[in-house]
């Protein structure tokens, strides 16, 4: 009767042994699945240009200065159009909502949105570096 007794918890840990292998190999799965859609890449304009037509559509970022001669911003109903440069690669952006403090001619930006077939960057987000007139004077040491 011992057999038949450690037999049965043979079978019992083996059940749980797989039953959890089989939880973790979901719980691995649906991490994996759903960071693939939180992903996104920061891309110069030259690699976002470059990645047609496979990138059109896909959430990335892309970096560059603001053109302050190409902006168009309509109060009504609160869209914004850009251009963004680097070096002599330019994206046009196109943005619906508040227009950034931070948002200047001159301004390192991030976009990330989605590239479109049009040419276009749709941005859902802007984000810039900190300007340097938020930074306190450099202190002088005299000897």
């Amino acid at each position: 009767m011992t057999s038949g007794g450690r037999a049965g918890q043979n079978r019992s840990r083996w059940r749980w042994i797989i039953g959890g292998a089989v939880i973790a190999v979901v719980i691995l799965y649906l991490v994996l699945s759903g960071a693939q859609g939180v992903v996104v890449y920061a891309l110069t304009i030259q690699e976002l240009k470059s990645q047609r037509p496979d990138i059109y559509g896909r959430g990335v970022r892309v970096g560059g200065v603001i053109d302050g001669d190409s902006v168009l911003w309509n109060a009504d109903d609160m869209t914004l159009h850009f251009d963004l440069v680097d070096g002599n690669e330019v994206l046009s952006v196109t943005y619906a909502g508040i227009q950034p403090d931070a948002f200047r001619d001159g301004a390192q930006a991030l976009v990330e949105g989605r590239y479109r077939e049009t040419g276009v960057f749709e941005a859902s987000q802007l984000l810039f570096e900190c300007p340097s007139k938020y930074e306190g004077p450099v202190p002088t040491v005299e000897p």
